[in-house]
């Protein structure tokens, strides 16, 4: 594996998960003092904000998001990153026969689960339409999951430059 520096999240419509993600992986990413950067998209754009519930959860944590502009999954957008990160297999299944000319993008894509370890419930389930109950659980899930890439990608960055 490369070094990982850039890191695209992926959900359906780029409004309640892969901001969340994206803008907690640069939380931790900052407060981890790893040089990385994040982005997200959608395959379509259902909203140009963050869902409210998203955006309450991350005012909790006291992250940053104003500057976010939602994004339609493109060729340029997948080929300047490192890894890609999905909510649910379905995406990544998509993107893999969508894109197939991307560089390497059978072996940089994965669920956001997946990446971490885990192969049985690797789907993160779209809270829209749900209860706030419900939609709290997918984000709590989705900042445990992304804390554990940071600090994942820092380990696998270091171990790279250990051996240069």
């Amino acid at each position: 594996m490369n070094k990982i520096r850039r890191v695209l999240f992926v959900c359906l419509g780029n409004t309640a998960r892969s901001p969340a993600a994206e803008y907690l992986a640069r939380y931790y990413a900052e407060k981890l003092d790893a040089d990385l950067e994040f982005d997200s998209c959608g395959f379509f754009n259902a909203f140009n904000y963050i869902q409210p519930e998203s955006q309450k959860y991350l005012n909790e944590k006291g992250v940053k998001h104003s500057d976010f502009i939602p994004k339609i999954v493109n060729r340029r957008l997948l080929e300047k990153q490192d890894l890609v990160l999905t909510m649910e297999n379905k995406h990544s299944k998509d993107i893999k026969n969508t894109f197939i000319n991307v560089r390497e993008i059978k072996k940089k894509i994965f669920t956001l689960k997946e990446f971490n370890g885990e192969s049985h419930n690797i789907n993160i389930i779209d809270p829209y339409y749900t209860s706030n109950e419900t939609y709290r659980k997918v984000l709590t899930v989705i900042d445990v999951q992304v804390e554990k890439v940071v600090r994942k990608i820092i380990k696998i960055n270091e171990s790279l430059e250990s051996k240069i």
